[in-house]
Parts: C-alpha cells; sequence; structure tokens
C-alpha cells in the first residue's frame, strides 16, 4: 500500500462522504480514490455496510395503520392552490392599480402644465394687442401734438392755486384733446380738480385733472369749446361746476395760444 493510500485512509474523508458531510472537492477526491484503489473500495463498502448495519438496528417499526392515518389527513386538510391564487390575483389588480393612478397623475400632470403654457400664450398675446394699442395710441399722440393745426393754451392757476400749470393741446381738425399736466398743487383726499368746457355760454363737465404717469390726459372735445375752466369740486366729480371754487381758466383765442416754434 503506497503512502499516498495510507494517509487517505488514516484520514476521516471516507466517513465523512458517507454522511454527506464532505464539499465537492473533497467527494470528488474520494470518488477517485475508490475508484482508482481497491483497498480504498475494500474500505469504502466495509464502512458503508457497518453504516447500515448500525441504522437497521436503531431502526422503529412503522406501525400499520400508519398510512392510512396519513392519508385520511391528507384528504381532510383545505386545499391550499385557490388561497394562493386568490392572493396572487389580489397582488397583481393592486399593481395594477399603483401604475393606473401613477399614470392618471402624470396625466393630470400634463394637463394642468398644458393649461398653464395655454394661459401663459394667451397672456402673451393679450400683452402684445395691448402694447399694439398703446404703441398706436402714443403715435396718435404724437401726430396730433405735433401737428400744425393743433393749438396749444398753458393754463395756468389763480391765487387759490398759484402753482396749477399746464398746457391744453385742441385740434379741431382731427376733434382730439388733451391736457398736459406740469404741476398741480395737492388738495385734500375729500377734494379733486375738475375741468369743464365752456360751450355755448354753459360749463360742460370733462374730466378730473390729475397727474399721471407721462402727465398727458385725453380730454373729451366739444363742439363750439370757448375756454376750458378748472375748478375745486367734491372726490368724485361734480355735475355743474362750482363757479365760487373756479382756480384756471384758459380762452381760445388767438391772444392766449402759444405761438409755433
Amino acid at each position: 500500500m503506497s503512502d499516498r493510500v495510507s494517509q487517505f485512509l488514516e484520514s476521516d474523508l471516507l466517513e465523512r462522504y458517507l454522511m454527506g458531510t464532505t464539499s465537492p472537492m473533497e467527494s470528488q477526491e474520494v470518488e477517485y480514490f475508490v475508484a482508482k484503489f481497491p483497498e480504498v473500495k475494500t474500505t469504502y463498502n466495509e464502512l458503508q455496510e457497518n453504516l447500515e448495519n448500525y441504522a437497521a438496528s436503531y431502526a422503529v417499526d412503522v406501525p400499520k395503520d400508519l398510512r392510512a392515518k396519513i392519508l385520511k389527513q391528507t384528504k381532510a386538510k383545505p386545499k391550499r392552490a385557490l388561497p394562493l391564487l386568490a392572493i396572487a390575483a389580489c397582488t397583481i389588480a393592486t399593481l395594477f392599480g399603483l401604475v393606473a393612478i401613477m399614470i392618471y397623475n402624470q396625466n393630470q400632470e400634463l394637463l394642468e402644465d398644458r393649461k398653464f403654457t395655454s394661459n401663459l400664450l394667451e397672456n402673451l398675446n393679450d400683452d402684445i394687442v395691448s402694447n399694439r394699442q398703446m404703441l398706436q395710441s402714443v403715435e396718435e399722440q404724437f401726430m396730433i401734438l405735433n401737428n400744425t393745426a393743433t393749438q396749444k393754451y398753458i393754463l395756468k392757476g389763480n391765487n387759490r392755486a398759484n402753482r396749477l400749470e399746464a398746457v391744453a393741446y385742441i385740434n379741431e381738425i382731427e376733434k382730439r384733446s388733451y391736457v398736459h399736466v406740469n404741476e398741480l398743487p395737492e388738495l385734500p383726499d375729500e377734494q379733486v380738480y375738475q375741468m369743464w368746457a365752456s360751450v355755448d355760454g354753459k360749463l360742460v363737465p370733462l374730466d378730473i385733472l390729475k397727474v399721471t404717469k407721462d402727465n398727458l390726459v385725453e380730454i373729451p372735445y366739444e363742439e363750439r369749446m370757448a375756454s376750458i375752466n378748472v375748478t375745486i369740486e367734491p372726490k368724485g366729480g361734480s355735475k355743474e361746476a362750482t363757479k365760487a371754487n373756479e382756480v384756471a381758466a384758459i380762452k381760445f383765442d388767438q391772444e392766449q395760444q402759444i405761438p409755433m416754434p
């Protein structure tokens, strides 16, 4: 017997192989020695026989009615297939529900984004239209104010409003009139400056005289307007002028007209 075989037999590989506790590599080694060396195979057979005898000596006889009891218990137990299928179906339904909710939420977000974009475009279009109208209005004002047919008059306040100063622009051809406010004394909150047009000896209400962003205010044009008068009236304006509260007046005649540059 070679030393290699002796070392193998002295190890516990055969016993552990029979007990099923060897690793894959150790199992390959045992099978190699059993197939290669007769003395190892003989020892292996002996050990296997001894193990079977040992197991047989401690074996317990199975009761004859055990098989019948097992079959009876098996038939009595409810089948588990249906609950498992039901659980699987519920799980799949839940997943589909979650996916549907996710898709719905995404669609809602897309709709909100589309609505926001539409509103934004609509607002931009409104701004464009508004800016065009404003630009057109400014161009019209510029053309009228610089037209040779437009008459210009300085409107100054009396001693009750000596710092009041404005310029009136009257164009009888285009039938447009403007007032540019240079300076306007402050009034109490319950009072305002109101403009009037003298037509056929009667004062017709025009508009409230106030400071604006560009200080230029278009006022209603009145045919046969002989003058513009300014009075102090209650807040909101009056239907009839309070002559006692007149603070400025300008007559439309050649003497009051500002000479063209």
